[in-house]
């Protein structure tokens, strides 16, 4: 499928480079993964996933428990440059597909219930405006300044979506940097929501790294109950480069209404999810490092308590606990040893309708080819081993929730299978 669509997409390249000259040549970039396998059970590769944590499917630790085929393809042309004093137009444009790895089919016309092909970005930047002090302006729909722990793909701090803003205006020579964004999202006709996004950014602290701070508040308007659409939200998050290699990072968040659930960008119309009186906090910690040349790697811990007082779903009314490693060994420049061990547990509320804790265990061994030995190089082609454990309070809080039921009553479960993953 990616062939092909890159085979398509040469002619435009080339006429691009031809009919504007070098300066403005189509950029293409993206990211993919895919893969497949078999669990102990027999039958095709299954991924696990404690109930309750964010995301549509769970946040899982994502080495060898990824069960899609995905790919982003990203293009960006430079659409006008002035020689007087570099004001730059650029278009953005990002394509995304997926598809469940127990289905063969790559047609796009079958993907009704298990795929998807959608447009992620589609915007347009100006750059180097003279009384904009560095700041980009931007217009339409992208992914903006998002925060994601890499080892299970949480994005933690995302308001991505269809709006404009100015990002980055430098605030003398203080290192400071204001960016502001609104976003609009229509939910059906009775329904809007304005997200606004303030953030503070290059606040520094020397030689203990810097600081960014944010506000997101969003307001709606509608026929039903603007109050369930309303809500605001603050991170602190401090960056530390030159960590035994790698970086620290660690934000503090808090979040009431529709900004305390788990679909940061889009809220949704639902009174029970978006209950005024709903809130969050949150506290987030990564730590990447490549102490030596051949040894890297990336640790998280996430603690998160949310309350949303008509919701007894458990991910809405609860703690949720995360902690998870990926070491790297390079044996040479090619081959290296990845591990991976992750554990999530949920614990409801007092008042929430199930008072049982319920936890899962995540351990996957993956000998990996890729392009060189640190832990971020990439493409990297795997052979892994993954084993689970839950508790029997997760195996029967939702029927069939873990591993799509495969495993039954049993409270383990493993895969083999292969993967690639790739961005350029």
């Amino acid at each position: 499928m990616m062939s092909r669509l890159h085979t398509r997409l040469l002619p435009l390249a080339a006429a691009a480079a031809l009919c504007s000259g070098s300066a403005f040549a189509l950029d293409f970039n993206g990211y993919l993964r895919s893969g497949g396998g078999s669990n102990s059970e027999d039958g095709g590769q299954v991924c696990f996933a404690l109930p309750g944590t964010p995301g549509l499917t769970g946040t899982k630790y994502r080495l060898g428990n990824e069960c899609d085929t995905y790919a982003e393809l990203g293009f960006t042309q430079e659409l006008f440059e002035s020689k007087k004093d570099g004001v730059k137009f650029i278009y953005h444009g990002m394509l995304s597909y997926s598809i469940n790895n127990n289905d063969n089919s790559d047609s796009y016309a079958s993907l009704v219930d298990d795929g998807d092909i959608a447009a992620r970005q589609n915007y347009i930047e100006v750059k180097n405006l003279p009384m904009m002090n560095g700041a980009a302006v931007w217009v339409g729909k992208r992914y903006y300044q998002r925060q994601d722990i890499h080892i299970n793909d949480f994005y933690y701090w995302d308001t991505s979506g269809t709006g404009f803003g100015v990002e980055g205006y430098k605030i003398g020579d203080s290192g400071l940097n204001l960016s502001y964004a609104l976003f609009r999202n229509t939910m059906g006709q009775d329904t809007a929501a304005t997200r606004h996004d303030f953030r503070v950014g290059g606040i520094g602290l020397g030689a203990y790294g810097d600081l960014t701070l944010g506000l997101q508040y969003n307001t709606a308007d509608t026929s039903v109950d603007a109050n369930d659409n309303n809500g605001w939200g603050f991170t602190v998050q401090h960056f530390k480069g030159g960590v035994l290699g790698g970086f620290n990072k660690a934000a503090l968040q808090y979040s009431k209404g529709t900004v305390a659930q788990f679909d940061y960008g889009y809220p949704a119309t639902d009174e029970v999810a978006n209950s005024d009186g709903a809130k969050k906090w949150r506290f987030v910690e990564i730590l990447n490092w490549q102490t030596t040349p051949k040894f890297g790697g990336m640790a998280t811990f996430i603690y998160q308590k949310s309350d949303t007082p008509k919701n007894d779903w458990i991910g809405f009314n609860g703690t949720w606990m995360s902690a998870g490693v990926r070491p790297v060994y390079a044996i040479n420049d090619y081959f290296r040893i990845v591990a991976e061990l992750g554990h999530d547990r949920i614990k409801p509320n007092d008042d929430a309708s199930y008072q049982k804790t319920i936890n899962l265990t995540k351990f996957t061994i993956a000998p990996t080819l890729a392009v060189g030995p640190s832990f971020w190089a990439r493409p990297e082609l795997r052979l892994f081993y993954t084993y689970a454990k839950w508790n029997e309070a997760a195996r029967d809080i939702y029927a069939g929730a873990i591993a799509g039921g495969k495993f039954g009553t049993a409270t383990h479960g493993s895969t083999i299978g292969f993967q690639v993953e790739a961005w350029w």
